[in-house]
């Protein structure tokens, strides 16, 4: 089984979207910004534990 992070996984999507889908730089340092604050807030564990859920709920799709 291969770990991979979400911030890795997260950062290789936005560079993607930034090199070729036309995402301006300072959007997506202005979302990885507000994602930091919510993070650090109250919702940052609960948005984890949804995230966790999400994966969990997608690995057990069978193709």
């Amino acid at each position: 089984m291969l770990t991979v992070s979400a911030v890795i996984v997260f950062a290789a999507a936005e560079a993607g979207l930034v090199w070729k889908g036309g995402l301006k730089l300072w959007h997506a340092a202005t979302c990885n910004i507000a994602a930091l604050y919510v993070a650090a807030t109250s919702a940052g564990p609960s948005l984890y534990d949804g995230l966790t859920n999400a994966t969990q709920m997608l690995s057990q799709i069978r193709f």
